[in-house]
């Protein structure tokens, strides 16, 4: 009788956490920039009442996190592509009032319905996770072009074409050398420029094939 007794318990319990949904692997099937929602596909199966297995469905406007803060003023982005493997989580509670900050009735806890995705979970190791480690270093990469930057303070670009823009100036001071090198080097100014080298036995400044408008040469 009690053993009986404890089985029907058993039986009521897994019944209703058959309902219930934590955390489980998926992929990305679409993704919208704009709302930073996605569709996502869960992996796996899961047990009808009448003990049939079924595949779990495509999960719609699923909201997508990515790294930012400050009020949204500091953003690390980047793209998100159908089949990235990502985390589903599901929320103890709906997402209305967080979402649209309205109230909600909803009552619904570890819902299907609450699902939110990390992007970034994937089922096969990245190489770069090896390298980052054993130089200690911080890569950001996309597709080979990098930056790196390492434990011991160097800092490496690695691309086809480097930018830089500046409204304002633009400062580069160094303790050692700076030395540019490249097919063509060309540098262009609406009023000087100037370059030195300090007034020392040492200090020497050559130009070779040099044309400017108004130029300084300071030995």
């Amino acid at each position: 009788m009690l053993q009986d007794f404890t089985q029907g318990i058993k039986d009521v319990m897994l019944d209703k956490l058959r309902d219930v949904h934590t955390i489980i692997g998926g992929k990305i099937v679409a993704f919208d920039p704009a709302a930073c929602e996605a569709t996502v596909l869960p992996y796996g199966k899961f047990k009808k009442p009448d003990g049939a297995m079924m595949d779990y469905p495509q999960l719609y406007g699923v909201p997508v996190y990515v790294i930012q803060g400050n009020g949204q003023t500091a953003t690390v982005a980047y793209p998100i592509k159908p089949d990235d493997e990502c985390v589903i989580l599901f929320a103890e509670q709906a997402l209305d009032t967080w979402r649209t900050k309205a109230a909600s009735n909803t009552d619904l806890k570890f819902d299907l319905s609450n699902a939110y995705v990390i992007v970034g979970m994937f089922a096969r190791p990245n190489p770069l996770i090896t390298e980052a480690c054993a130089d200690e270093a911080i890569i950001i990469d996309k597709s080979g072009h990098r930056v790196k930057l390492k434990q011991d303070g160097d800092i490496e670009v690695t691309g086809v074409n480097v930018k830089i823009e500046a409204q304002g100036d633009v400062s580069i001071n160094a303790g050692g050398n700076i030395s540019m090198k490249g097919k063509n080097v060309s540098a262009s100014a609406d009023k000087v420029i100037s370059l030195s080298a300090p007034s020392n036995p040492d200090g020497v400044f050559s130009a070779v094939g040099w044309t400017a408008g108004v130029t300084e040469l300071k030995p």
